[in-house]
């Protein structure tokens, strides 16, 4: 996937992933929905995002993106995905709060999208993970929801 509507991730695409030879975030699916058989076991990084028209207010500007994640265990994405994925599936617990990036899925609905990375990679998920919220905080000046606060 090369276009998206949440111009945030296209300026993630251009100014993080695409300068150290990762490719664009693609292979979108629905967290709730689908569960793609094409979902790779390759490292990489992911995004959530919600999936209703209305975009999460951040300080400086809006977008659709909830949270960052890195895939860098033996199950790469797939793996690291289908985690999160049982979670929001069972649903809000009365006994305790969830994970943010859950508990805004599973009240807006949510995409996930996905970056393998290069064999040649400088970084590994963990240090593109770090760049992505960098990023992301540089533009909206706060990380997304699901990756907490920065003081």
């Amino acid at each position: 996937m090369t276009e998206h509507p949440d111009a945030t991730l296209q300026r993630l695409n251009t100014e993080v992933l695409e300068p150290c030879g990762w490719q664009p975030f693609g292979g979108m699916f629905d967290m709730i929905e689908e569960w793609p058989a094409s979902v790779p076991t390759k490292r990489g990084v992911y995004v959530f995002l919600i999936s209703r028209d209305e975009p999460i207010a951040y300080p400086v500007g809006e977008s659709s993106i909830v949270y960052f994640g890195k895939a860098a265990q033996q199950r790469g994405v797939r793996g690291r995905v289908s985690q999160h994925r049982g979670t929001i599936l069972r649903g809000p617990s009365d006994r305790w709060p969830g994970h943010a990036a859950h508990e805004w899925l599973m009240a807006r609905g949510g995409v996930c999208v996905y970056s393998l990375a290069p064999d040649h990679d400088p970084f590994g998920s963990q240090g593109m993970e770090h760049e992505l919220i960098k990023a992301f905080q540089r533009l909206h000046r706060t990380r997304p929801v699901g990756n907490g606060t920065a003081a």
